[in-house]
């Protein structure tokens, strides 16, 4: 199975050194300097440096996990102010592969960006000469562009500004390319989950996210299709799990349905061709085929994001959105779940839900001591479980978005315990503190009770996402 994971997208960045090189040495209000330093030659031997710089300085300061640089031109214009078209044509040579316009600026470049914006409906910078006297060029370029109702253009006037822009036009590209296994049993809608979505036309309008309904059966048929190699596998991941974890207070054995329900997915999401995975727990449920089957979709869950894929319980599509933005943001895997004030003077709240993962102190990191845990009183239906309580004094970052599309709700917390981590059936709660209890809860109504969160605090981020696709942002 060959499922990818959407944090495999990288920004396509095409990068452009432009400047104003003059033919001619004068001196007046608009030119400073003497004698070599006003010829044309010293102007093209400074932007030959600059360049060097741009490419060393500003292009090798971004992520390589993140970017992948299509050739990187420089070009220029003289005083007679005249833009040939030659000069869009040369830009513009790899606009099907851009993601993204990276200018750097060093003598009016803005008129050049301006007008190249007018040509491409790619996002674009214009990153001012760090070393101006004045550094004011992107936002004379930007201006213009966002009282004419372009959308998509980021002024930024240092790396920290870069790299937030990369971010976002990333996260932008991954849900554009997000695709959504979401099995039916009965309406879109599910019973438990009303604050998910209006409708998914509206989701697929903002962000570009795919659906894909294939009736929920068709999983359970996939696991009673496959093969003895595809069972020996089921057994092989089981094996694993249990060796590498802190604990397992379940029959071992019993975890192989969950993980073989697991692999029918990636299975149909591999021929479906999708990247991420929700499913409405309630209605299939109530068919009892997951009592006949001993198995539930918790783990499934875990184990998915852990290999970065975005997959919500309770068929939330609101929340396969928001994991997908905290992955990329912040390259860990998300927990969520249900989220309520329990002590309004006291700033207390509580989120639970059975789906930890091992990887969400990060990709790169050691895995989380995961336990093993089954949902039922019967021993079956295996989750994945973790003492949060360990992480005391941790900051976190939630969010969650209204119904409509319209609204995001970001969230800064610290952890300060954890209930029932080894407790059958969903009651993994990680416990933590707000600002303003009273403010989370006048803003909760808009957006409902999942929330996703990760670790670290990444609500600047979230804010000028929310900025980008034109959402208003609710805070705590």
């Amino acid at each position: 199975m060959s499922v990818k994971s959407p944090l495999e997208m990288k920004v396509n960045i095409k990068p452009i050194l432009f400047t104003l090189n003059h033919i001619n040495a004068y001196k007046g209000p608009c030119r400073y300097g003497q004698g070599y330093s006003l010829t044309y030659e010293y102007d093209v031997e400074n932007a030959k440096s600059h360049f060097e710089y741009f490419k060393e300085e500003v292009l090798g300061k971004l992520d390589p996990g993140k970017v992948n640089f299509l050739e990187p031109i420089m070009m220029e214009w003289h005083e007679d102010f005249i833009l040939k078209e030659e000069l869009f044509e040369k830009a513009l040579e790899q606009d099907n592969e851009t993601d993204y316009y990276l200018i750097y600026g060093l003598r009016l470049s803005q008129y050049f960006v301006f007008q190249l914006a007018k040509r491409t409906d790619k996002p674009i910078t214009l990153f001012p000469n760090e070393g101006a006297i004045s550094k004011c060029d992107h936002v004379e370029m930007s201006a213009p562009l966002l009282a004419m109702g372009r959308k998509e253009v980021y002024p930024c006037i240092d790396m920290d500004d870069l790299r937030m822009t990369v971010d976002i036009i990333r996260v932008k590209k991954i849900l554009k390319n997000t695709r959504v296994l979401f099995p039916l049993q009965s309406g879109v809608h599910s019973f438990g989950c009303l604050s998910s979505f209006l409708s998914l036309e509206d989701v697929t309008d903002r962000f570009g996210v795919g659906f894909v309904h294939p009736y929920a059966f068709q999983v359970f048929q996939t696991i009673d299709a496959m093969d003895e190699d595809e069972r020996g596998k089921a057994a092989e991941i089981v094996d694993g799990l249990v060796r590498d974890a802190k604990g397992v207070h379940m029959p071992a054995e019993n975890i192989k349905n969950d993980v073989e329900f697991y692999l029918a997915v990636k299975k149909m999401m591999d021929r479906l061709e999708c990247n991420a995975f929700t499913i409405p727990c309630f209605e299939i449920c109530a068919t009892q085929e997951l009592q006949r089957r001993k198995l539930t979709f918790c783990l499934t869950h875990s184990l998915l994001k852990d290999e970065g894929i975005s997959s919500a319980c309770a068929g939330d599509v609101c929340s396969v959105i928001t994991m997908s933005m905290l992955m990329a943001l912040a390259n860990k895997a998300p927990f969520m779940g249900n989220t309520m004030v329990m002590e309004r003077k006291e700033n207390q709240l509580r989120i639970l839900h059975d789906v930890p993962c091992r990887k969400m102190k990060g990709y790169e990191e050691e895995d989380l001591p995961i336990e093993y845990v089954s949902f039922t009183m019967d021993n079956w239906g295996a989750t994945m479980r973790y003492d949060f309580s360990l992480d005391q004094g941790e900051t976190i970052t939630m969010v969650n978005l209204s119904p409509d599309m319209k609204k995001m709700m970001v969230v800064k917390g610290v952890i300060n315990g954890c209930d029932d981590y080894l407790t059958p059936e969903c009651k993994l709660a990680m416990r933590f503190k707000v600002d303003d209890a009273e403010q989370f809860m006048k803003n909760q109504k808009y957006v409902g009770h999942h929330f996703a969160w990760v670790y670290g605090d990444y609500t600047g981020a979230l804010e000028q996402l929310a900025e980008a696709y034109g959402m208003e942002v609710l805070k705590a």
